[in-house]
């Protein structure tokens, strides 16, 4: 149909926007570890105050445009298989959740450091402790929005699998994209260090996935049946 067609076109849209939108947050996030090991980090965060603000807004909104995409999704997903249609805008709005709760984080360490800018006498280890609590409590929300997204996405390239909205080795190359975000970022949570190009992979994919429908769309002659409801 040539409205899965426009759909699919407007959902690359989506994905990129949602791609600029968020390595845009990231680049601008400045939180790290070393930041706290840093004298007078306090002011440091504060000197970037605007910048994560920004970060935390972006994040938010590139979270925002994945369930919306979800959403516009679930019209043509739901054809195929109720189910996954339903499963798949599940797992976005848990993704989002998360998100929320990571950026709540951020916004209660930058709001600690303004206290600490203002002298309160507490002490320094005692504050560095705490600072460090929250920025990996900020990282372990992380790692679980890269473990929620990498299941959110193989429900969607398994369906496109199935229905052949796209050619199948787009679906295939999306899937094992995924699988390797999956893994990567359980060992972290393990405390295994893993080679940032393992999550670069997926952002080449996710570019040409993403530009891919904007100039063709979900494949108009697709033949999409109920496997279940």
């Amino acid at each position: 149909m040539e409205s899965h067609k426009k759909i699919g076109k407007i959902a690359g849209g989506l994905f990129l926007l949602m791609i600029i939108t968020g390595a845009t947050g990231n680049s601008l996030r400045g939180l790290s570890l070393s930041l706290i090991a840093s004298q007078n980090f306090f002011n440091q965060v504060l000197e970037d105050l605007i910048q994560m603000k920004i970060a935390i807004l972006l994040d938010l909104i590139a979270s925002g445009i994945g369930v919306y995409i979800g959403i516009i999704l679930f019209s043509i997903l739901k054809q195929y298989n109720k189910k996954i249609a339903i499963g798949y805008v599940s797992v976005l709005v848990v993704g989002f959740t998360i998100t929320v709760m990571s950026n709540i984080t951020h916004l209660s360490f930058i709001s600690l450091c303004q206290e600490l800018a203002k002298g309160v006498a507490l002490d320094e280890n005692y504050l560095r402790v705490l600072s460090l609590l929250k920025v990996e409590e900020y990282y372990w929300a992380h790692f679980l929005i890269l473990i929620t997204f990498s299941l959110g996405a193989s429900i969607l390239y398994y369906a496109l699998f199935k229905t052949k909205l796209i050619p199948r080795f787009l679906s295939i190359w999306g899937l094992i994209a995924v699988i390797l975000v999956f893994s990567v970022s359980m060992l972290q949570v393990f405390d295994y260090a893993v080679n940032f190009i393992f999550y670069a992979q997926n952002g080449v994919y996710l570019l040409f996935f993403s530009i891919w429908l904007m100039v063709k769309g979900f494949n108009p002659s697709a033949i999409i049946t109920k496997s279940a409801t």
